[in-house]
């Protein structure tokens, strides 16, 4: 008995971490990446992304702040005309294991995704990567792909341009999503963490290297290039 029970557990765990968990990155052979922009859009820096993407003949997928969304509907409306995926990374940004009502949960994926119809792909980032199994069913009864990444620049904190080059170069590999920030929400740490030109200056450096080598697609076309990789649930 006590052997079937753990392999029924086994079994389910299996199956929820194949519907639930959160995508890190997409196993294939292929030379594909994601890049993936977080907590904007920024009036001056996501224009400047934007110029800079097609300068590489690059796409990329925008996680945005239905706040920020709201208060710049012609830049979501410019993502998404050049051809990027736009997904949900909460109205303004809270901690989601933190958040006890489901319904004040639902409201946050909700409220983002008015602000960006009808461009809006049925993605969802949590907020600094923070989720649990009841963000994760939330999601999966709201018809969300919780997506993670599984190489991060730290770009959020001071460093030269060629640092973060150099480790976008160094670490990238078929598959990988990359977490970039496009603004920052909010900050509440230094001045420096505002100002994107240093991130900006160095995907440009990385991406004059990689396009040889890999081809830059949204979320959703990685995910129809391999098989998700996911968390436990």
């Amino acid at each position: 008995m006590f052997n079937l029970r753990r392999r029924v557990n086994n079994g389910l765990c299996h199956i929820l971490r194949g519907t639930l968990g959160a995508i890190t990155h997409v196993a294939t052979r292929e030379p594909v990446a994601a890049l993936t922009f977080d907590d904007g859009p920024h009036p001056l820096y996501t224009p400047r992304l934007l110029t800079l993407l097609k300068k590489h003949r690059s796409v990329a997928t925008f996680f945005v702040v239905g706040d920020a969304a709201n208060r710049h509907p012609g830049i979501i409306k410019k993502i998404a005309s050049a051809g990027h995926a736009i997904g949900n990374h909460s109205w303004d940004h809270p901690i989601f294991p933190r958040i006890r009502s489901r319904q004040r949960r639902w409201v946050q994926l909700r409220t983002c995704a008015n602000a960006t119809i009808p461009y809006s792909d049925r993605l969802f980032r949590p907020p600094f990567g923070a989720h649990n199994l009841s963000l994760q069913l939330d999601a999966f009864f709201l018809g969300y792909k919780v997506v993670l990444w599984n190489l991060s620049l730290t770009d959020w904190l001071p460093q030269q341009p060629e640092a973060m080059s150099a480790r976008m170069i160094e670490r990238i590999q078929p598959g990988t999503i990359i977490l970039l920030h496009d603004a920052i929400y909010c900050s509440t740490v230094s001045e420096t963490q505002w100002d994107r030109g240093p991130m900006l200056d160095g995907l440009d450096m990385a991406l004059a290297v990689l396009k040889r080598r890999f081809r830059f697609v949204t979320v959703p076309e990685l995910l129809q290039l391999g098989r998700a990789v996911r968390t436990s649930c």
